[in-house]
């Protein structure tokens, strides 16, 4: 093949010379055909499994198997051991539960009045939601003309 790296031409702009852009047009149709050859070459005497790529099929199949054990291996890894070592921990500690001392209440001499809790309004009664306020039915909202809002650009 006769071709040539980029740093080897002179960089120039498209369309600068009929002339030049005839002859890389050349050089590169020759280089695209020496390609074209070269790749038949190797097709030549394959079976038609080969050359459609089948033969490499079994590798993808392959490839997915073993993703897929994976997958599954990463599952029963993070989730399924850890749940059966969780019960063991949680029956561990329940049968030993901490012993707690137990505090004393005092009552005090003069107890303090509790005030009696209030109902609070709901915050939708407080924000109006569910109200119904009466619309005149004759006035259509949306074509509403007294409401010119560009009147100060005039």
């Amino acid at each position: 093949m006769n071709l040539k790296s980029e740093s080897d031409q002179p960089k120039r702009t498209a369309m600068a010379s009929t002339k030049a852009d005839l002859r890389e047009l050349r050089g590169n149709s020759q280089a695209t055909v020496q390609e074209i050859q070269e790749f038949l070459r190797e097709l030549k005497g394959k079976s038609p499994q080969e050359m459609l790529g089948l033969v490499t099929a079994s590798g993808l199949f392959r490839a997915i198997l073993m993703s897929t054990a994976l997958v599954a291996g990463a599952i029963l890894l993070f989730t399924v051991i850890p749940y059966f070592m969780a019960d063991e921990k949680t029956l561990a500690k329940s049968e030993n539960p901490p012993v707690q001392a137990e505090e004393k209440t005092t009552e005090p001499a003069n107890p303090t009045p509790q005030p009696e809790a209030t109902a609070k309004p709901e915050p939708a009664d407080t924000l109006g939601i569910g109200d119904e306020l009466p619309a005149p039915s004759d006035v259509n909202p949306l074509e509403n003309t007294s409401d010119d809002f560009l009147k100060d650009l005039e």
